[in-house]
């Protein structure tokens, strides 16, 4: 054959059979790269789905923690309430107690004509 010639039927049937083997070869190959990946994708949607369980569930524990916090705010903030009324009514007791007890000694003055009351 020479250059000018165009290819002969058997050879343009040869050629077209070599690039469908070849073809053929990389669909094959390429068969299981896709069935690798498929199960790649497949293990990363369940890995996936399985760390979108435990956002909802540290979530949850969130909520329920912040929930908590507020709760035990408020409790703090009704026994410093309470605390502050306990000191006020404290001191309100003392005083009373001093002016009962003032009151107890000026009588006894009084009854001793004015010295104070005897120690026993």
């Amino acid at each position: 054959m020479t250059t000018n010639q165009p290819p002969t039927i058997e050879q343009r049937l040869s050629r077209l059979e070599n690039f469908f083997v070849n073809v053929g070869e990389k669909v094959v190959e390429h068969d299981g790269n896709i069935d690798v990946l498929v199960a790649n994708i497949q293990q990363l949607t369940e890995n996936v789905a399985a760390t979108n369980q435990r956002i909802d569930a540290l979530t949850a524990n969130v909520q329920q923690l912040t929930e908590n916090v507020a709760a035990t705010n408020a409790r703090v903030d009704t026994l410093a309430a309470e605390a502050a009324q306990d000191r006020q009514q404290a001191a309100i007791d003392r005083q009373e107690f001093r002016n009962s007890i003032n009151q107890i000694l000026n009588y006894l003055r009084d009854r001793n004509g004015g010295s104070p009351p005897q120690q026993q």
